[in-house]
């Protein structure tokens, strides 16, 4: 049974309700098959901010952690990057202190989330509610993000196998702005997608211009996998067909609509935060002048002996490999 920790925080300041901690009794309420969740209240000061990575510092142990907490003035659902070694209190916390400097003398001006920035982009990419935040705030959501940020990173560098438990910071808005039941589907979502290591269906598609070359796709900067190239395509919705999937993600990424032949092949890979399964379908020649990328910042067309001239993703390595020597299929 995986180990999720969820915390949340009461009341501060002006507001008379805090969403996360709303959120954080409606998880008591519901069970999990695999997911065993527990549920911590933090106070909104100096201590509630340390004991989570206090505890992981005295040996406590989780699968995943995810700490929620409101803010008053968004309207959407964050997904916190980064947790920031600093404090600017505007406002005193509720034990009456006023912070200002650096949370933790000595160490990194900032650290990522060490969740799958890649996993929770492919789960929320439709979620229109879900965006990423470059910036936690100043007050005690972020000084308890960075806290437990460095106790996980600090205690994976000494294990065996280096390994660092995923946590991330979500922060919510008022429910004047999305209501609680969606928060909590949300946040549900985000749980079991960090949690559990998933196994995505995928498709990509293969496709020709007039000279017979091959077309590329490049993952932007801002993406986990950033600068990396790949077949143009994505993951398979639930109750979705492989043709079906592969005809929409084509029309989001490059605007063309294409007409899937057969399966070319399929593959498995696994990465460190999920197994995919691989499905390319040929779909014939397209008009390379009507393609506009949307998702990528560059596509290239490349005929066999080109292909190593582009770093492609793990996955997709073994057929390029075979294709470089053999021609395409």
């Amino acid at each position: 049974m995986t180990r999720v920790l969820v915390t949340a925080f009461p009341p501060f300041s002006n507001f008379e309700v805090n969403v996360s901690q709303q959120i954080l009794t409606m998880f008591e309420r519901v069970e999990f098959d695999d997911i065993d969740v527990e549920t911590m209240l933090l106070s909104v000061d100096k201590a509630g901010s340390s004991i989570v990575s206090q505890m992981i510092e005295r040996g406590s142990k989780w699968d995943a952690i995810v700490h929620l907490g409101l803010a008053g003035k968004r309207e959407k659902i964050s997904l916190e990057r980064f947790g920031k070694n600093h404090s600017e209190f505007n406002e005193k916390d509720n034990s009456g202190r006023i912070a200002n400097g650096m949370i933790i003398e000595g160490v990194t001006e900032s650290i990522e989330t060490t969740t799958s920035i890649h996993l929770l982009d492919e789960e929320f990419e439709h979620d229109d509610d879900v965006l990423w935040s470059i910036d936690a705030g100043s007050y005690v959501c972020n000084e308890t993000y960075f806290r437990t940020l460095h106790s996980v990173s600090s205690v994976g560098e000494n294990t065996e196998n280096n390994q660092t438990v995923p946590v991330i910071f979500i922060h919510l808005p008022s429910t004047n702005h999305i209501s609680l039941e969606r928060q909590f589907d949300i946040v549900c979502r985000a749980v079991r997608t960090i949690a559990v290591r998933p196994t995505l269906e995928v498709v990509g598609a293969l496709l020709y211009d007039s000279e017979g070359r091959m077309l590329a796709c490049r993952r932007p900067p801002d993406d986990a996998w950033g600068g990396w190239w790949e077949f143009p395509g994505g993951k398979i919705d639930s109750g979705e067909l492989e043709i079906e999937a592969l005809k929409r993600e084509i029309l989001e990424e490059l605007s063309i609509a294409v007409f899937p032949k057969n399966r070319v092949t399929s593959l498995s890979y696994d990465y460190s935060d999920r197994r995919v399964n691989l499905y390319i379908w040929d779909c014939g020649c397209v008009d390379s002048g009507k393609i506009l990328p949307t998702e990528h910042d560059e596509v290239r067309w490349l005929n066999s002996n080109e292909l190593d001239q582009v770093k492609w993703l793990p996955a997709d390595e073994p057929l390029i490999a075979e294709w470089k020597q053999n021609g395409f299929p």
